[in-house]
Order: structure tokens, then C-alpha cells, then sequence
């Protein structure tokens, strides 16, 4: 199961796919049996409804209290609950918590209780095993966490060779990207002023252009500076680009949408890929992850 799902250009987490649909089954599932042997209640599906949003709510909370540190000076993307950040057994004890004061109140009675366990053990352990398959079955060759770190060759935008491997004596950042990408564009500031305050000694970056002509990424450049380096495709002895080991490298992520950010630790071990344009909190809690042995 891909971490990424594409409908139409629209790019979907699985695991928030895989949260919506257990949502719709757990709500559509008590009201149908709700109806059916809770005496005709129709209002069980919204205690649920509340119990879920309790639950979202409580496991946003719960990975930012883990991040703190990340999330301090940038505590207004805390409430950005578009963007991924969950901590799944602190969702599932908010919405216990909220079942338990349903219960206190006289919202529930015990025969409700039991139908909306008797639906929502299983339903959550199939989410939970849903959750477990994402990133599995894929290419024997894909990246993903726990990968170490390919070789593969580029250039420099000012022409000089360089590898990937070159980058496992530390922590390290990848990021791929384009000039005709809107995010990507947007994200550049954010990256090129964490790593001129914080690279520096403490981890590289690298902007690995996808796929195009070197003149067009210095043209952009010359516009768009950046304070870390950008690596684009060789070209052969005529010029011409023989082979595309950005597009290779983009395709071993999954080559779900640019821009993609691979965050590696000191041993060349990938420790997270990112897809889609990084917040200043999603940054910060990634390059926690490459810090960590």
C-alpha cells in the first residue's frame, strides 16, 4: 500500500484515506444497527461523529506535546490539521475518554456502549493493520525508511561531479524539486534560511533538481537564490542528457509529486520522505529525526 494516493492530481495520505474510511463505516455501521436493536435511536451516529473528532483532535495534540521543542516557535502550525502529525494511541485514548464522559453525562446506555465496541474493536484493528501495510509490497528496490542511501552521480550547477554517497558521513537532507513546481518555489525560503541559521556544521542539504536543462535551473536561480547547493542531471560529452538520475531517484520514492524531501542520518539511513511542501514545524521535527542515532 503506496504512503500516497493520487485521484486526479490530488494528492491523499493513505493513512488519512484509510481514517476517513473507517470513519464512514463506524458512523454508517451504529446508526444502521443503532436503528436495528437500539430501540430506534437515531442519535447514536453523532455521539460517534464526536467521539471520532475527540479522537482526531486528541492525536494532533498528542504528537505536537511529543514535538514540542519543534512546535514552540512555530505553534501556530499545531492547529494545521491538514498537514500530517498523529499519534495514533493518543487519538484512541481522547475518543475512550469522550465514550467514558458520554457514559458520565446519561448520553449512552449501556447497550449502546456495547454496539459501538462491538463495532469499533474490529474496525479499529483493521485500521491499525491498514496502517501497518502502508509502505510495503512496493518495489524491491523503493526507499523508504530504514534504506540506506543510493549512489548516484550529478553535477553541480557550476559543472562539478558529485554523488549522493558523498553525503553518508552525516546528516543530511535531500530535497527534489523543480523550477515549474509552485510548492517546491514556496518552500525554498524555508529551506535556505533554516540551513544558512542551522546546516552549517550540523547537516547538508541538497536541491536535486528533477529532470531539466541546467541552463533553466541557474536562469532560475539567478532570480531565486538559495544558500545550499543544487545538483541537476550529467550531461554527455555532446551536451545532451543521457540519463535522468533525478527521475530515477524520484521513481525509488515512490514518484508521488515534487516536492519530495528525504531527511537521512549519520550512517546514510533514510529516516523519513516527506512528500509535499514542508511547514516550518514538519521541518524541524524531521531534522530531529536525522539528529538521533
Amino acid at each position: 500500500m503506496p504512503p500516497v494516493i493520487s485521484l486526479g492530481g490530488l494528492l491523499i495520505q493513505t493513512p488519512r484515506l484509510a481514517l476517513l474510511v473507517f470513519a464512514v463505516l463506524m458512523v454508517w455501521l451504529t446508526n444502521r444497527l443503532g436503528r436495528r436493536w437500539g430501540g430506534g435511536d437515531t442519535a447514536l451516529g453523532g455521539q460517534v461523529e464526536r467521539m471520532f473528532v475527540a479522537g482526531v483532535v486528541g492525536a494532533r495534540f498528542v504528537y505536537v506535546g511529543e514535538h514540542f521543542s519543534a512546535y514552540r516557535p512555530h505553534f501556530l502550525n499545531a492547529f494545521y490539521f491538514w498537514q500530517t502529525g498523529y499519534t495514533i494511541w493518543g487519538g484512541f485514548v481522547f475518543a475512550i475518554l469522550y465514550l467514558g464522559w458520554a457514559i458520565w453525562r446519561g448520553g449512552l446506555s449501556p447497550q449502546q456502549v456495547r454496539l459501538i465496541s462491538a463495532i469499533g474493536v474490529p474496525l479499529s484493528a483493521l485500521y491499525i493493520a491498514s496502517l501497518a501495510m502502508i509502505g510495503q509490497f512496493g518495489p524491491a528496490d523503493q526507499l523508504r525508511v530504514g534504506s540506506r542511501l543510493p549512489h548516484s552521480g550529478f553535477v553541480t550547477v557550476g559543472g562539478r561531479q558529485v554523488n549522493l554517497a558523498e553525503l553518508r558521513g552525516g546528516p543530511a537532507v535531500i530535497n527534489i524539486w523543480a523550477t515549474w513546481c509552485l510548492p517546491c518555489r514556496e518552500e525554498m525560503p524555508l529551506l535556505s534560511r533554516t540551513y544558512a541559521r542551522e546546516g552549517h556544521g550540523k547537516f547538508a542539504l541538497v536541491g536535486v533538481d528533477l529532470a531539466e536543462p541546467a541552463s533553466r535551473v541557474q536562469a532560475f536561480l539567478g532570480q531565486t537564490p538559495v544558500s545550499y547547493p543544487i545538483w541537476v542531471d550529467p550531461t554527455d560529452a555532446a551536451g545532451n542528457q543521457a540519463k535522468s538520475p533525478s527521475t530515477a531517484l524520484f521513481a525509488r520514492t515512490g514518484g508521488f509529486a515534487v516536492p519530495t524531501t528525504i531527511f537521512v542520518g549519520r550512517r546514510g539511513i533514510i529516516k523519513a520522505i516527506y512528500v509535499g511542501k514542508l511547514t516550518a514545524a514538519t521541518l524541524a521535527v524531521n531534522l530531529q529525526k536525522i539528529h538521533t542515532r
